[in-house]
Protein backbone atom coordinates (compact mmCIF):
# COMPACT_ATOMS: atom_id res chain seq x y z
CA UNK A 1 0.00 0.00 0.00
CA UNK A 2 1.16 3.44 -0.65
CA UNK A 3 0.30 6.85 0.37
CA UNK A 4 -0.62 9.65 -2.17
CA UNK A 5 3.24 10.96 -3.23
CA UNK A 6 3.82 14.62 -2.17
CA UNK A 7 6.30 17.71 -2.47
CA UNK A 8 7.90 19.55 0.29
CA UNK A 9 10.98 21.74 1.41
CA UNK A 10 13.19 19.84 3.65
CA UNK A 11 15.99 21.20 5.46
CA UNK A 12 19.79 20.06 5.60
CA UNK A 13 20.19 16.83 7.75
CA UNK A 14 23.35 15.39 9.00
CA UNK A 15 23.66 11.79 9.57
CA UNK A 16 26.63 8.93 10.00
CA UNK A 17 26.61 5.89 7.66
CA UNK A 18 28.63 3.27 6.27
CA UNK A 19 29.17 2.96 2.12
CA UNK A 20 29.38 -0.08 0.74
CA UNK A 21 28.98 -1.35 -2.74
CA UNK A 22 26.30 -4.01 -3.32
CA UNK A 23 24.53 -5.81 -6.21
CA UNK A 24 20.76 -4.66 -5.85
CA UNK A 25 19.94 -8.83 -5.09
CA UNK A 26 22.31 -8.64 -2.76
CA UNK A 27 20.73 -5.96 -0.96
CA UNK A 28 18.48 -7.99 1.50
CA UNK A 29 21.59 -9.98 2.68
CA UNK A 30 24.44 -7.59 2.58
CA UNK A 31 22.48 -4.10 4.00
CA UNK A 32 20.96 -5.07 6.55
CA UNK A 33 23.83 -6.95 9.26
CA UNK A 34 24.86 -2.72 9.18
CA UNK A 35 21.79 -1.00 10.95
CA UNK A 36 23.04 -2.86 14.36
CA UNK A 37 26.59 -1.67 13.29
CA UNK A 38 25.71 1.74 12.94
CA UNK A 39 23.41 1.75 16.20
CA UNK A 40 26.43 0.31 18.12
CA UNK A 41 28.84 2.98 16.52
CA UNK A 42 26.59 5.84 17.94
CA UNK A 43 26.26 4.57 21.13
CA UNK A 44 30.01 3.78 21.63
CA UNK A 45 30.40 7.74 20.60
CA UNK A 46 27.23 8.92 22.71
CA UNK A 47 25.73 10.55 19.53
CA UNK A 48 21.62 10.18 19.51
CA UNK A 49 20.05 9.12 17.00
CA UNK A 50 17.67 12.05 15.06
CA UNK A 51 15.45 10.05 12.97
CA UNK A 52 14.73 6.56 11.40
CA UNK A 53 17.68 4.50 9.97
CA UNK A 54 17.85 4.66 5.85
CA UNK A 55 19.76 3.24 2.81
CA UNK A 56 20.13 6.36 1.15
CA UNK A 57 21.37 5.40 -2.70
CA UNK A 58 24.25 7.02 -4.33
CA UNK A 59 25.08 5.56 -7.71
CA UNK A 60 25.09 2.68 -10.22
CA UNK A 61 27.81 1.74 -12.08
CA UNK A 62 27.58 -0.20 -15.94
CA UNK A 63 28.00 -3.25 -14.04
CA UNK A 64 24.82 -2.53 -12.43
CA UNK A 65 26.60 -2.48 -8.78
CA UNK A 66 25.03 -0.04 -6.63
CA UNK A 67 27.08 2.43 -4.18
CA UNK A 68 24.74 2.92 -0.78
CA UNK A 69 25.04 4.64 2.14
CA UNK A 70 23.86 3.05 5.49
CA UNK A 71 23.06 5.16 7.99
CA UNK A 72 20.90 7.31 10.72
CA UNK A 73 20.25 11.11 10.87
CA UNK A 74 22.13 13.00 13.84
CA UNK A 75 21.88 16.14 14.95
CA UNK A 76 25.23 16.88 13.96
CA UNK A 77 27.56 16.39 11.59
CA UNK A 78 30.42 13.85 12.73
CA UNK A 79 33.85 13.27 10.74
CA UNK A 80 33.53 9.16 11.19
CA UNK A 81 36.56 6.73 11.75
CA UNK A 82 37.09 5.07 8.33
CA UNK A 83 34.37 2.51 8.07
CA UNK A 84 31.53 5.13 9.51
CA UNK A 85 31.73 8.47 7.24
CA UNK A 86 29.30 11.43 8.01
CA UNK A 87 27.49 13.48 5.85
CA UNK A 88 24.34 15.20 5.41
CA UNK A 89 21.02 15.33 2.64
CA UNK A 90 21.17 18.76 1.17
CA UNK A 91 18.28 21.21 2.14
CA UNK A 92 16.00 21.14 -0.89
CA UNK A 93 12.42 19.89 -2.60
CA UNK A 94 11.81 16.54 -1.83
CA UNK A 95 9.44 14.35 -3.37
CA UNK A 96 8.45 11.02 -1.04
CA UNK A 97 5.69 8.58 -0.34
CA UNK A 98 5.18 6.29 2.65
CA UNK A 99 5.13 2.15 1.40
CA UNK A 100 3.14 0.14 4.01
CA UNK A 101 4.27 -3.81 3.68
CA UNK A 102 7.23 -5.91 2.69
CA UNK A 103 10.45 -4.59 1.54
CA UNK A 104 10.29 -6.82 -1.24
CA UNK A 105 8.02 -4.50 -2.54
CA UNK A 106 9.96 -1.55 -2.42
CA UNK A 107 11.22 -1.49 -6.06
CA UNK A 108 7.52 -1.20 -7.24
CA UNK A 109 6.69 1.73 -4.70
CA UNK A 110 10.06 3.31 -6.59
CA UNK A 111 8.63 2.75 -9.76
CA UNK A 112 5.46 4.70 -8.82
CA UNK A 113 6.62 7.27 -7.37
CA UNK A 114 9.28 8.07 -10.42
CA UNK A 115 6.06 7.37 -12.87
CA UNK A 116 4.40 10.15 -10.39
CA UNK A 117 7.20 12.90 -10.92
CA UNK A 118 6.76 12.20 -14.65
CA UNK A 119 3.73 12.55 -14.94
CA UNK A 120 3.51 16.11 -13.34
CA UNK A 121 6.39 17.32 -14.82
CA UNK A 122 9.11 16.38 -11.57
CA UNK A 123 12.62 15.83 -12.77
CA UNK A 124 14.87 13.96 -9.59
CA UNK A 125 18.57 15.09 -9.31
CA UNK A 126 20.17 12.86 -11.13
CA UNK A 127 23.16 12.50 -13.70
CA UNK A 128 25.03 10.01 -16.44
CA UNK A 129 28.54 9.78 -15.76
CA UNK A 130 31.18 7.78 -17.61
CA UNK A 131 30.96 5.74 -14.56
CA UNK A 132 27.21 4.96 -14.68
CA UNK A 133 24.33 7.17 -12.84
CA UNK A 134 24.88 9.63 -10.49
CA UNK A 135 21.91 10.15 -8.08
CA UNK A 136 20.73 12.81 -6.13
CA UNK A 137 19.50 11.61 -2.73
CA UNK A 138 17.05 8.96 -2.94
CA UNK A 139 16.82 7.68 -0.18
CA UNK A 140 14.65 4.54 2.04
CA UNK A 141 13.77 5.49 5.53
CA UNK A 142 12.58 2.73 8.15
CA UNK A 143 10.45 4.25 10.70
CA UNK A 144 9.46 0.56 12.36
CA UNK A 145 11.97 -2.08 13.35
CA UNK A 146 11.05 -5.17 11.90
CA UNK A 147 12.39 -6.88 15.23
CA UNK A 148 9.77 -5.09 17.09
CA UNK A 149 6.96 -5.05 14.70
CA UNK A 150 7.38 -8.64 13.31
CA UNK A 151 4.27 -8.38 11.00
CA UNK A 152 5.99 -7.84 7.36
CA UNK A 153 2.35 -6.16 5.80
CA UNK A 154 3.06 -3.51 8.60
CA UNK A 155 6.53 -2.33 8.10
CA UNK A 156 6.87 1.21 6.82
CA UNK A 157 9.60 2.77 4.65
CA UNK A 158 9.63 5.97 3.45
CA UNK A 159 10.91 6.65 -0.42
CA UNK A 160 12.05 9.80 -0.39
CA UNK A 161 13.77 11.86 -3.73
CA UNK A 162 16.06 15.21 -4.24
CA UNK A 163 14.38 16.96 -6.87
CA UNK A 164 16.27 19.02 -9.53
CA UNK A 165 15.95 22.75 -9.53
CA UNK A 166 14.09 24.50 -12.22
Amino acid sequence: MLTEPKVEHRTEQAYAAIRTKVSMKDIPTVLPPLFPEMFAWLAKNNIAPDGPPFIHYLSMDKDDQLQVAVGIPIQNAVTGDGRVVGGAFPAGTYASVIHTGNYSHLREAHMTLDSWLDANGWKDKRQATHHGMQYGPRTEFYPNDPKVETNPDKWESEITILLAEE
